[in-house]
């Protein structure tokens, strides 16, 4: 437990010494925040509830062609493996990549943000700790979106729907928000509409057994996942103050109408968590929303404070929560034992 505890303190620390957004080095970002966090998730060893799944798949792809693994319902992740097959690398090398790429995606999201630090300080609980270092797949596609909503919000529509469909080669399910997003594109409708029905043709070529898989699995299944309804919460509270507070974001019209409908989106899955046979279909869609709190979360402290000393006190509010978030799953959260203790690639 005390890796986690000693990255989230060095988070915390560079959030409160760049409260005001007077200390924006990109290498010390890297070195002591995107660094370590790169190597605990990627040198990590029988960690997370997935770990054996994955494992077994490593195992078992040792045998497949690059026929058989470009043409997998995730032809990203197994063409990935079959690569690393013909390497001969370990295990563990497979997880480092997947998290290099999901880092490397969060890092350059999180320094689009006023306060990186909080931002970056705010995924660290559940995005990081959670799902990467459990989902190999997760991680890899998260970290393309991530770079894809970058894209975006520079109004570069074309690379940001390349990246989501590379994102989709992973995990079929962040085809979901590509629809979300472009219907949020405000330069020019009709280019929109073309891209998103060419992307959907596209999209259902590359995923349809992926989705074929996960309609059977949220659908037919029911599966349920535990917890959805506080990551909801959490989700809610940053889409609630968003709407509340969203003219002093200093964000423009294209920025302001992504993250507006990003909060509906969220508020709206509220009753869907009541009506939807599986809460694990939410859940994983509503974990492609959760960016809306790294934004909004990061820029709570200067848009909503009067003063420098209020700032203050707000950035660590913010801290604070995070730090809740993050007790409430190591000390209590169903599946804490899968990443207590953290165990490394040495033993250690």
């Amino acid at each position: 437990m005390l890796v986690y505890w000693a990255i989230f303190l060095m988070l915390a620390a560079g959030a409160l010494m760049n409260q005001h957004g007077e200390r924006r080095s990109g290498l010390a970002f890297v070195v002591l925040a995107s660094l370590p966090t790169a190597l605990m998730i990627g040198l990590r060893w029988e960690i997370g509830p997935d770990w054996a799944a994955y494992l077994d798949i490593y195992s078992y792809t040792r045998l497949y062609s690059f026929d058989r693994s470009i043409a997998h319902a995730d032809p990203g992740y197994f063409t990935l493996m079959w690569l690393l097959h013909q390497a001969q690398a370990p295990f563990w090398v497979l997880n480092l990549v997947c998290g290099v790429v999901f880092v490397a995606g969060l890092t350059a999201f999180a320094r689009r943000q006023p306060n990186p630090w909080l931002a970056y300080l705010v995924a660290f609980p559940y995005l990081v700790i959670v799902v990467a270092m459990s989902g190999n797949r997760q991680a890899i596609a998260l970290g393309l979106m991530f770079f894809a909503l970058n894209a975006f919000e520079r109004e570069r529509l074309l690379k940001f729907t390349l990246l989501i469909l590379a994102a989709a080669t992973f995990h079929g399910s962040v085809l979901l928000l590509l629809p979300f997003c472009l219907l949020s594109y405000t330069r020019n409708s009709l280019q929109s509409v073309a891209l998103l029905t060419v992307a959907g043709i596209l999209g259902y070529y590359l995923s349809r057994d992926a989705f074929s898989i996960y309609a059977n699995r949220y659908v037919s299944a029911k599966l349920q996942s535990t917890g959805v309804a506080y990551r909801l919460a959490m989700n809610a509270l940053a889409a609630v103050v968003y709407l509340l507070f969203n003219r002093r974001f200093a964000l423009n019209e294209h920025q302001a109408r992504l993250w507006r409908n990003m909060s509906l989106c969220t508020l709206a899955l509220i009753p869907l968590l009541i009506v939807l046979p599986s809460s694990t279909a939410i859940d994983r869609f509503l974990l492609y929303l959760f960016p809306l709190q790294f934004v909004v979360l990061s820029r709570v402290p200067t848009a909503l404070a009067g003063e420098r000393q209020a700032t203050g006190q707000l950035t660590l509010l913010v801290i604070a929560f995070a730090a809740l978030v993050q007790v409430v799953f190591l000390g209590f959260g169903k599946f804490a034992q899968a990443y207590i203790p953290y165990r490394s690639i040495f033993g250690i």
